[in-house]
C-alpha cells in the first residue's frame, strides 16, 4: 500500500514542478519581451514609451518627471545606444513587499560610452511583468575622458604660472576665451593676482569637487564645460582656485576657458 501511495504521489510531484517551470518559463519570457522593448523606445529617445512600461511602483520613490529627466540625462552623457546585450540569466524573487520580480542585466554600448545595467521587472496583476527599478553604472566614458583631460591641463597651466611665464600660459586658453578676455588682459589677471595673492609656490588638485555639464551653455558658448579645482600656496596662504575648460563636443580637445578665485 505505501508503494501504491507513493506511486501515485511522484506523478502529482512531477506535474507540479512542470507547472512552476512553466511558470517561471512564462515569466522569463515576458520580463525580457517588456526589457527589449524599453531598450528600443530608450534608443529612439521616446521617453514617454519607455515609461509606459513602467510600473506603478517605479514611480513610488521617484516621479515619473524625475524619471524621464534621469533617462535625458543618461542619453546627454552617453549619446546614443547602439546595442544592447542581456548578460544574465533570469533571476526570479518572490517577496510579500515586492511581488514576483525578476531581475536581468545588460551590457549597453552607448555612442560615448559603455553601461551594465541592471533592470527589474515586477508581475502586474493581469500577469504582465513592468519595469519598476532601472539602475546603470558607466565605463569607458567619453565624459570622464575629457575631466580626466582637464585635470592634466589644469596642472600643466598652473606649473607654467609657477614659473611667471604668463604668455605661456595664455596658449592653453581657447579662442573662445580670449575672445571675451584678450591675451593682453588675460595676463594682467594673472600678473594681479600674483602681485595681491602672491606667488605659486605649491598647489593640490581637489580630484573628489571636480564638475562637469555635457552639452550645456555658458560663456565660451554650447559645448561641454568641467570646473577642475585647486588648491593653491601663494605666499604661505591657501587659495581655492577654479579652472573651467571647455570642449565643443566629445570630437575637440578640451581648452581653458575661465580661471577664478573663489
Amino acid at each position: 500500500m505505501n508503494k501504491i501511495l507513493t506511486l501515485l504521489f511522484m506523478p502529482a510531484l512531477l506535474l507540479i514542478t512542470m507547472l512552476t517551470s512553466c511558470s517561471a518559463s512564462e515569466l522569463n519570457s515576458k520580463a525580457e519581451q517588456t526589457a527589449q522593448a524599453f531598450y528600443s523606445n530608450l534608443q529612439k529617445k521616446d521617453y514617454t514609451a519607455a515609461m509606459a512600461l513602467c510600473s506603478s511602483k517605479a514611480f513610488e520613490v521617484s516621479t515619473k518627471e524625475e524619471w524621464k529627466q534621469s533617462l535625458k540625462a543618461n542619453a546627454g552623457l552617453l549619446g546614443d545606444i547602439k546595442s544592447f546585450t542581456k548578460t544574465s540569466s533570469f533571476n526570479i524573487e518572490a517577496s510579500t513587499t515586492n511581488g514576483t520580480t525578476v531581475k536581468l542585466v545588460y551590457d549597453v554600448q552607448w555612442e560615448y560610452g559603455k553601461s551594465k545595467d541592471s533592470v527589474m521587472l515586477v508581475k502586474e496583476k493581469d500577469g504582465g511583468m513592468k519595469l519598476y527599478k532601472y539602475t546603470w553604472k558607466h565605463s569607458d566614458t567619453k565624459y570622464v575622458d575629457g575631466l580626466n583631460e582637464s585635470e592634466k591641463k589644469a596642472m600643466q597651466y598652473i606649473d607654467v604660472i609657477k614659473t611667471g611665464n604668463y604668455d605661456s600660459a595664455i596658449t592653453f586658453c581657447s579662442k573662445e576665451a580670449l575672445a571675451v578676455t584678450p591675451k593682453e588682459k588675460w595676463v594682467a589677471f594673472l600678473q594681479r593676482a600674483s602681485d595681491n595673492l602672491g606667488t605659486i609656490s605649491s598647489y593640490q588638485v581637489v580630484t573628489d569637487s571636480a564638475t562637469y555639464t555635457i552639452a550645456g551653455t555658458g560663456q565660451a558658448g554650447k559645448g561641454n564645460y568641467y570646473d577642475v579645482f585647486i588648491r593653491s600656496n601663494r605666499n604661505g596662504n591657501m587659495q581655492m582656485e577654479k579652472i573651467v575648460f571647455f570642449q565643443k563636443d566629445y570630437n575637440e580637445p578640451v581648452r581653458l576657458t575661465g580661471h577664478y578665485f573663489l
